[in-house]
């Protein structure tokens, strides 16, 4: 895997654009969007054109009724969010160090060595996908083709959010859809059956869309988990977490201190302070932490070699954390 840098991006938005030439990455990347674009076509098409079309609609390049019209622009903002989304969090720097050196009077200042020696912050670990330290680097995932960092953890959640939500808004669709054609029968029994073509793709969006929600809603679970604990996936394996205050303070450490900006996939998190420490687990947790080294055949400064190979976060250990 390397970097193509293509234009004005990254971190902030300032930085170049950022796309990972990874086989698998790009593959997974390709089929969430033709996904997308797929469950959009089934929608409208065997949905709503089938259920809301009207013979005078309120515009002529919109043949639909009010409500079939109201219905279609959510439909489509939810998709294109999720999209967008997506797109910005493949394509957004995830927090590459910026510094080479600690800033003086830093003590116990650590260096990568796969990056020539420059510095490591204390809550930088490197990816090796990526091939470089990424400052709170969460996971690897190969879905956004993307390291999952402090720079990006916004846009990877707001794509979890309306990936999520677009699925269910399709599920209620869909259901909506078999109602009223139940109700607009005027005998059951002697009802036209749907046509095959119909039934066969609105049931695999049905499935689709089921696993999306059951997928999703598992990792954005994860990722409110990171944000009450601030810790990251790597850091939970080594038993560490940032600096801990409320859980507002956290979120507006990743989404940025302006409310009104949360909801819109850019990137909007501060500047990151590359000095905050990596603080260890209560002493409650050292025989448990011996343990999960142990079973994943690392210790120390071990952890972070297994880390890096970590993919999408499947089985995070629950932190029975004291307060």
């Amino acid at each position: 895997a390397h970097l193509h840098c293509f234009g004005p991006n990254g971190r902030h938005g300032k930085g170049p654009m950022w796309v990972n030439c990874d086989a698998l990455g790009i593959a997974l990347s390709l089929v969430t969007w033709l996904l997308l674009v797929i469950t959009d076509f089934i929608v409208v098409r065997f949905v709503l054109f089938a259920w809301f079309t009207s013979s005078r609609p309120r515009f002529r390049w919109v043949p639909f009724t009010d409500l079939g019209l109201f219905l279609m622009a959510l439909y489509q903002l939810l998709l294109m969010l999720s999209l967008v989304s997506h797109v910005r969090a493949v394509t957004t720097d995830p927090g590459t160090i910026s510094l080479s050196s600690a800033p003086d009077g830093f003590s116990n200042a650590r260096h990568c060595k796969l990056c020539q020696g420059r510095w490591k912050p204390p809550r930088a670990h490197h990816c090796k996908t990526c091939r470089r330290c990424i400052f709170r680097m969460d996971h690897h995932c190969p879905w956004i083709n993307n390291c999952v960092g402090l720079s990006n953890q916004k846009l990877f959640i707001l794509f979890l959010v309306y990936t999520c939500s677009s699925a269910v808004f399709t599920l209620l669709l869909l259901a909506a859809g078999v109602f009223y054609w139940l109700w607009s029968q005027s005998s059951w029994s002697d009802a036209p059956p749907p046509g095959s073509a119909s039934l066969i793709c609105c049931g695999l969006v049905a499935v689709e869309c089921f696993a999306a929600v059951l997928f999703v809603s598992d990792f954005l679970q994860e990722q409110v988990e990171s944000i009450q604990m601030n810790s990251t996936l790597v850091e939970t394996y080594q038993r560490t977490h940032g600096q801990r205050a409320s859980f507002t303070e956290h979120f507006m450490a990743i989404f940025g201190p302006s409310w009104w900006t949360w909801p819109f996939p850019f990137p909007s998190a501060p500047e990151p302070d590359y000095t905050e420490p990596a603080i260890a687990d209560e002493e409650v947790w050292s025989q448990e932490s011996t343990d999960d080294h142990n079973s994943l055949g690392i210790a120390g400064e071990e952890s972070e070699e297994m880390m890096e190979t970590v993919q999408e976060p499947g089985a995070r250990p629950r932190q029975r954390h004291t307060r």
